[in-house]
């Protein structure tokens, strides 16, 4: 099936588009400013470089990936003693040899490394959208 036949209805499978969506029509409608992808991408920069860095800092420890994998271990000590506590203990908590104990860690590691992703990948389209005006004239 081609995107037109996806588009248009070819049976059952038709993929339904909103037909107020800015710019479907031909109409100059969809407009993208480079320089506020640049200043989102900037502003979640800030953000993530507070995921980075050492552990402790001035005796205190950081909330950096580093500080969670040193210090993130929760254990029932931290949360609790009523039932659905122990089992989060258990799954984000500190016991040797349960993989479910560093879901935590991982998590927050994964979390700072695709918001250093995202904003490779805004700065990357905002290029694009800059190289796109200049090759059109504008």
């Amino acid at each position: 099936m081609t995107s037109k036949d996806a588009i248009d209805g070819a049976g059952d499978r038709a993929l339904w588009v909103d037909p107020n969506w800015p710019g479907l029509d031909g109409s100059p409608g969809a407009e993208f400013s480079a320089s506020k992808m640049r200043a989102i991408a900037g502003e979640l920069e800030e953000y993530a470089g507070m995921l980075k860095g050492p552990a402790y800092s001035e005796g205190y420890t950081t909330g950096t990936v580093e500080s969670v994998s040193e210090n993130g271990g929760l254990t029932a000590k931290e949360i609790g003693s009523w039932s659905a506590a122990q089992a989060f203990a258990h799954t984000v908590g500190q016991s040797s040899g349960d993989e479910g104990a560093q879901a935590l860690w991982k998590v927050y590691g994964l979390f700072a490394q695709r918001l250093d992703e995202a904003v490779k990948a805004i700065r990357a389209n905002a290029d694009e959208y800059d190289g796109a005006r200049r090759a059109n004239g504008g």
